[in-house]
């Protein structure tokens, strides 16, 4: 019984049991032929404990108890727990797996685990013994032994999410004691960070209902809550699309990901700049049809009045070398709407792209006229790359000129 291994341990019980090395059969055989080995009389125990029927859960507690009876002091060897990280000698180890079925049998009995707290008050699985017993005492404990085993639990364990949690839906599920369960909730919301942690935030919005406060309920719980919750679950998305397209790896899921956000932007606000990546994705994938439906003209055009989104929009299409009209349309309106040095660098650079050297020399120049107070304002300020441009039109432009001469 008990928590699960990781990957790589149940990959392990994978091999044993492919190899018939701890299998049910296995250790019910030497059993029989070892019936006071400890670590058999364990092992079968657990194995018994999983098949979940009342016969073989009788058996599992016969083996169990056989186990603290003939190591009573706990000398003959140990048991590794890979969840806790945790090595106790079988006897303790038997001891809590017993307290465990108890705590969670048809008639949850407490008393087992309680008595294995106070007899092993040092040992690494104490916190695991709270753990099963808060389920316990979280919804079937009458309120008053709920309460003080909730004060306990979190006394000792102030930091720990799950036990200031469940405390906190125990208080939700009793509508008392309200302004403690505000300041629990408070605590979780704060280690939990960002993003909010949706669960925490709606019990916080629940105990301010409970108290007569909706607009606080609102506050914690409401549509600010969503659009940032919703921000970072599109840049959760975003970044592993394109994580993954970098990788040259795991392709379609990271197409299905970027898919996930281009949907979500047909019916609520996505940032332009996660949509650009979704773009980004879809055009490494070579599915431009695809890149230009989430960020293209009708997104330029949707935009329309936004200078900075219209300049970031030509920026990145020029950089592809695609839908370069589009951009030089955005370009365009963005220096129309603010003439400043970057939109007109973007401008020049689309136009310079599209062979149109001497509008793309005119925006050029005129960024760098532009970006100079700005390098005289902060000492260091980078022009290299717009004084290049207006070297790269001039140079084009002299070539075309020198291959009309020999025309």
């Amino acid at each position: 019984m008990g928590y699960g291994p990781p990957a790589d341990k149940f990959l392990e019980k994978v091999q044993k049991a492919v190899s018939g090395i701890d299998t049910y059969l296995a250790l019910t055989e030497r059993y029989a032929k070892e019936p006071t080995n400890i670590e058999v009389i364990f092992k079968l125990a657990d194995k018994c404990g999983n098949r979940y029927s009342p016969a073989m859960e009788a058996k599992s507690k016969e083996l169990y108890q056989k186990v603290i009876a003939l190591d009573p002091e706990g000398t003959k060897g140990s048991h590794t727990y890979e969840y806790f990280k945790a090595t106790v000698p079988y006897t303790q180890a038997a001891e809590f797996e017993l307290g465990q079925t108890a705590s969670q049998g048809r008639k949850p009995d407490p008393a087992p685990l309680q008595g294995f707290i106070k007899k092993y008050p040092d040992s690494a699985l104490v916190k695991g013994a709270y753990t099963y017993l808060s389920y316990y005492y979280g919804y079937q404990a009458v309120k008053g032994d709920a309460g003080k085993f909730f004060e306990e639990y979190t006394a000792k364990y102030p930091d720990d999410k799950s036990a200031l949690g469940a405390y906190v839906q125990r208080i939700i599920r009793d509508k008392e004691p309200v302004d403690k369960g505000i300041a629990l909730g408070e605590k979780l919301k704060e280690l939990a960070g960002y993003p909010q942690n949706p669960n925490y935030q709606q019990n916080l919005a629940q105990l301010h209902v409970l108290k007569g406060d909706p607009a606080k309920a609102e506050e914690e719980y409401g549509k600010d809550f969503i659009d940032d919750y919703l921000s970072a679950a599109f840049s959760a998305l975003t970044g592993y699309a394109n994580f993954w397209i970098q990788q040259g790896k795991n392709l379609d899921s990271a197409e299905a990901m970027a898919d996930l956000v281009a949907e979500a932007a047909k019916v609520r606000s996505v940032p332009s700049y996660m949509l650009g990546q979704v773009a980004g994705v879809y055009v490494r994938l070579d599915k431009t049809d695809k890149a230009l439906a989430v960020y293209g003209p009708e997104f330029a055009k949707d935009n329309w009045g936004d200078q900075g989104t219209l300049s970031s929009y030509a920026a990145y299409w020029n950089r592809q070398g695609k839908n370069l009209d589009s951009a030089l349309e955005a370009a365009r309106r963005s220096v129309e709407l603010t003439s400043d040095y970057y939109n007109n660098y973007v401008l020049g650079q689309v136009l310079f792209k599209l062979k149109k050297y001497d509008e793309a020399l005119k925006a050029a120049e005129k960024a760098v006229d532009l970006v100079k107070p700005m390098a005289v304002k902060y000492e260091g300020f980078p022009t290299q790359q717009y004084e290049n441009l207006v070297k790269q039109i001039k140079e084009a432009m002299a070539k075309e000129a020198g291959e009309a001469v020999k025309k």
